[in-house]
């Protein structure tokens, strides 16, 4: 004869069972965005690299100074190259998950860690191609400036462009999320949430002084718009409402993703 269960043994195993199936889900999912990142990356950083060598060069061959970070030309194209990987994980993950005994919350959570761990790693690749930029351009007497931008002229502000490129990636990510949860809960309506959604993105922009919203943001026409430049910013009050900002922005971004996450249907309505 077996022995009694004691309900409240009983609800714990429960409870325990139940965190240790969110917590696989949730590591699966951010196993799946950190797998794509790197097929991401890897294209994207292969292209920028042979790109940023064959345009300084060119300069250099010209006769030319290019000034500007070649990076900083694109107007911030690392954070599209992986807004892809936020969209798929609520749209062709969501019914995988759920149909694997994941629930929303942990598709939630492995979002969210996925896109701080694919942030990260974009941030140090970032600052890692601004220092190389740099170090080449330099070393073939040609200034070198940001666009825009953090400060970069420091250990603790190249440490700060870190951390902010890391939020500005996340924050993409997570909006890209946001969208997808959004068109899984009313398909072509809900693609109109990216009019809301877009405010983290754009804040984000502005607060780092990068993409297209912050280069436009920071545009002074000296003395009219075929002189216009985008100055680079300076001090460690810049770098920590830079950093401030991003990070505000990424936590909305994540809001957004739980709320839409948390009602969304396995199929599109």
């Amino acid at each position: 004869m077996s022995a009694p269960t004691v309900p409240g043994t009983a609800a714990t195993t429960r409870t325990a069972l139940t965190a240790a199936a969110r917590r696989r889900g949730a590591a699966a999912v951010t196993g799946w965005m950190r797998r794509g990142a790197l097929v991401a990356g890897v294209w994207f950083w292969g292209f920028y690299a042979v790109y940023a060598v064959a345009l300084i060069l060119g300069n250099v061959l010209a006769g030319n100074d290019l000034e500007t970070s070649a990076l900083d030309v694109t107007l911030g194209a690392q954070r599209w190259a992986v807004v892809w990987i936020g969209v798929v994980a609520a749209t062709a993950l969501l019914p995988v998950h759920v149909a694997a005994g994941g629930d929303r919350r942990s598709l939630a959570a492995g979002v969210v860690r996925g896109a701080l761990l694919v942030g990260g790693a974009y941030g140090v690749l970032v600052v890692l191609a601004l220092l190389g930029e740099r170090l080449l351009s330099t070393s073939l007497g040609m200034t070198w400036s940001r666009l825009g931008a953090l400060p970069f002229d420091e250990p603790l502000a190249v440490l700060g462009t870190a951390v902010a490129e890391a939020l500005v990636v996340t924050t993409y990510i997570l909006v890209g999320a946001s969208v997808g949860a959004g068109f899984m809960r009313a398909r072509a309506w809900g693609t109109l949430l990216m009019i809301p959604l877009l405010v983290p993105a754009a804040l984000v922009d502005l607060a780092t002084r990068t993409g297209v919203v912050g280069t436009v943001a920071n545009v002074e026409l000296r003395p009219d718009l075929d002189h216009a430049v985008v100055l680079a910013a300076d001090g460690l009050d810049t770098t920590l409402l830079g950093v401030g900002g991003a990070a505000l922005a990424a936590l909305l971004a994540a809001a957004a993703l739980h709320a839409l996450l948390r009602t969304a249907p396995v199929r599109p309505r």
